[in-house]
């Protein structure tokens, strides 16, 4: 990174906290202690190599006592600064006091802009702005995988344990294997997502991953499940470990074996790994699908908090405000699409919508 305009700050406040802002570098020490303060995939520097532009990053930290209490990576530009933390709960004392020091450091700044956050009050001492961003569901994961299946409700465990049963008397060479670090195949990751791509355009148009960054954010973090039947892949999922945490990301499944649920089982046998690998969490994503429930999910909502300089500003940005507002009532919409899915005016409507977001996709 270009650090040549690098400032450092050791300002301190009157509660003790000191701050420090990087502007245009991330230390090295950045890195970990997202991990160690947030344990989230969504707040780590793996995905935003991965999914960001990383170009003239900053960064923000909050000291007390020699340890860092809050990090915010972020990126000024057009009178914006966004900030890449993603899917975190943050105190709302923090955000003013990140608030306040780069409004005071970054004098062209107007906006201050989070993506999706969980903060506990709706007032802050600037101008702001809050609607729908995502949700997310997760397992608190306990000791052993034994205590986790005994937690399950009893009917989810009597399927679970008859697809195991059925899938193994009718496919004897059926086994689940789990790939981490240099012993992940990018072929598996591959032959996954196309499994996962074909399933979801079968409900929705031409849906496609994004295959380049996903295999290189599973290269840095990634904890693959593949299910093999007479040693070729009938299904598998994608997922992330940052820290303690353990995050799915894409499941896939042949049509061939649709009796068998292998989808679920996969999900099933890598919450299980995780625990084994002494995952405290696992986040199954978002979107309105019952099982996340079933596997005792717990749903976080996450909102998109746009905080301006002044009302004045807020005025000068009354475009980007408005368009704050639509993104979120769209994304609503479309968490009330999903769960009416088998309605044919919500199936159109869906259908339209991927089909936007792959000629968007194709055009950038």
């Amino acid at each position: 990174m270009d650090t040549e305009m690098t400032t450092i700050d050791g300002d301190e406040q009157s509660d003790g906290i000191t701050i420090a802002c990087y502007m245009n570098e991330v230390p090295l020490f950045v890195e970990a202690e997202l991990v160690r303060l947030y344990d989230m995939l969504y707040s780590s520097m793996p995905f935003f190599k991965a999914f960001r532009s990383t170009e003239q990053l900053s960064s923000y930290v909050a000291w007390r006592n020699n340890h860092p209490i809050a990090i915010f990576v972020f990126q000024f530009r057009d009178g914006k600064i966004d900030v890449l933390n993603e899917m975190i709960e943050i105190d709302q004392v923090e955000i003013d006091r990140f608030a306040h020091t780069l409004f005071a450091k970054v004098p062209a700044a107007d906006i201050i802009s989070f993506k999706a956050l969980k903060t506990d009050r709706r007032r802050f001492s600037f101008p702001s702005q809050r609607c729908y961003a995502s949700d997310t569901y997760v397992i608190a994961l306990p000791a052993t995988s034994k205590a986790y299946t005994a937690a399950l409700g009893k009917s989810t465990r009597t399927a679970i344990k008859y697809q195991m049963n059925k899938v193994a008397r009718d496919h004897p060479s059926f086994t689940s294997r789990f790939y981490a670090d240099e012993d992940i195949d990018e072929q598996h990751i591959r032959d996954i997502l196309k499994l996962s791509e074909a399933r979801i355009s079968s409900k929705a148009f031409n849906f496609s991953h994004d295959e380049k960054r996903i295999i290189n954010l599973v290269k840095m973090c990634g904890l693959v499940n593949v299910l093999f039947i007479d040693g070729r892949l009938c299904a598998g999922s994608i997922n992330y470990r940052i820290g303690s945490s353990y995050f799915g990301a894409v499941i896939g499944q042949d049509f061939a074996y649709e009796k068998y649920g292998l989808g679920k089982l996969t999900v099933y046998l890598t919450i299980c790994e995780s625990i084994d690998r002494h995952g405290k969490n696992f986040y199954l994503g978002g979107g309105p699908f019952d099982y996340k429930g079933r596997m005792l999910g717990v749903q976080q909502v996450m909102d998109r908090l746009d905080i301006y300089r002044s009302y004045g500003k807020l005025m000068l940005n009354f475009g980007s405000a408005a368009k704050t507002v639509m993104v979120g009532y769209v994304r609503r919409l479309n968490v009330w699409l999903h769960k009416h899915e088998h309605k044919s005016g919500a199936r159109f409507v869906l259908n339209s919508y991927y089909l936007w977001k792959n000629l968007r996709k194709k055009d950038s």
